[in-house]
């Protein structure tokens, strides 16, 4: 299979250099049709030295380039806008070295893109995997091994007309898209240009950005394949510095960040819908509202205050409490909720449903009864 001319994957390095090596490999291995450009911006010196031997990798066409050391974000950022100015390809797809990707998937992908210019992006199907020890080692090895565990769910396109109606439905990744070379240019030019602290929040904008676009293409097949447990990725150093989202949105630097994402994305949607800026506004929050929900309950649930019926009674309390007002179902619990003086006033959130009635309550409270009964 030859080099394909239309797209570029652009690999960015922070060390891992064992990872580099794999995923060099198997792109080697699998005749690799696409050019790769590596925007290395890591300190291991034996990164340069492996990838300037071009005999050891002779199937994959690639350039490297030293950048200076990820210090920051912002050098990440910078490192980023830099590299998808150099390259030259109609296409561009953004890899990760623990990453694999299909190669006729992708191909499909580029050629999709070639005859549907309302489309801005086409991925595929996503996997992901988890290598384990082998039952005949003590050792965890996760680079290679038999002990492989992977699933994938569908992935759907994203088609609706209007860019609110897609920025609804974008819960989709869509980093890794291949996507028109300019378009991600404008979009890191973004990204850099916020330089925002909290790393999943920058994707969240990438996220955000493409589904305003345009619509988004998903093919039926596998288009790549993630690593779970690879040690050392950005990612997990973000959690392990910062913690869950619940931690991270207690950051000192969070609620700048998230001003300036949502004001950046509602202008984008605001000028793409012609819809105001308030409208815009709350779309983009309810938007990241249900996307970061479901991990945020996870989070919380980590709370040691936090029970896990708590969820249960709230959503059963939440239920009734949205029945119009003649329900009769509404009616009966709101009842025994105010009279039973042993059902706790924190039941509704699950938090304690059972208490003991305070002495005397009904006594002392009853001078506030005929205080209130009294004709004004």
């Amino acid at each position: 299979m030859g080099s394909n001319s239309d797209l570029t994957i652009l690999l960015t390095l922070k060390d891992r250099a064992l990872f580099t090596t794999r995923w060099m490999d198997y792109a080697n291995c699998s005749l690799f049709p696409f050019k790769v450009l590596i925007a290395d911006g890591g300190s291991d010196e034996s990164v340069p030295a492996m990838l300037s031997k071009k005999t050891r990798f002779p199937n994959v066409d690639y350039e490297y380039v030293r950048y200076p050391y990820d210090k920051s974000y912002s050098d990440y950022y910078a490192k980023i806008y830099d590299a998808l100015g150099r390259v030259r390809t109609r296409f561009v797809a953004m890899a990760d070295n623990d990453d694999f990707f299909i190669a006729d998937t992708m191909n499909e992908a580029v050629q999709f893109l070639l005859v549907n210019p309302d489309y801005v992006s086409c991925g595929g199907q996503g996997a992901i995997f988890w290598i384990g020890p082998s039952p005949l080692k003590e050792y965890e090895n996760r680079l290679y091994g038999n002990n492989i565990d992977w699933k994938c769910a569908q992935m759907r396109s994203i088609t609706a007309d209007t860019a609110r109606e897609r920025l609804r439905s974008s819960f989709e990744p869509l980093y890794y898209d291949v996507k028109r070379t300019e378009d991600a240019r404008k979009q890191f030019e973004i990204v850099r240009e916020l330089n925002l602290n909290d790393l999943f929040l920058s994707e969240f904008l990438i996220q955000f950005l493409t589904a305003i676009a345009g619509k988004t293409k998903q093919l039926k097949h596998i288009y790549m394949a993630r690593q779970r447990n690879s040690p050392g990725s950005s990612g997990g150093a973000h959690e392990e510095k910062y913690g869950t989202w619940f931690g991270r949105m207690l950051v000192e630097s969070w609620s700048d960040d998230f001003a300036k994402f949502v004001k950046t994305v509602s202008g984008c949607l605001a000028a793409a819908d012609g819809i105001s800026i308030d409208e815009a506004k709350d779309c983009v929050i309810s938007t990241y509202r249900n996307h970061v929900a479901p991990e945020l309950l996870s989070n919380i649930l980590d709370e040691p205050s936090v029970t896990m019926s708590m969820p249960i009674v709230a959503s059963i309390v939440r239920r009734l409490v949205s029945l119009p007002e003649h329900s009769i179902s509404k009616k009966l619990m709101r009842k025994l909720y105010r009279s039973l003086r042993w059902i706790s006033s924190d039941a509704v959130y699950g938090e304690k449903v059972f208490g003991a009635p305070v002495l005397d309550s009904r006594k002392d409270f009853q001078q506030i009864v005929e205080f209130l009964a009294r004709p004004q």
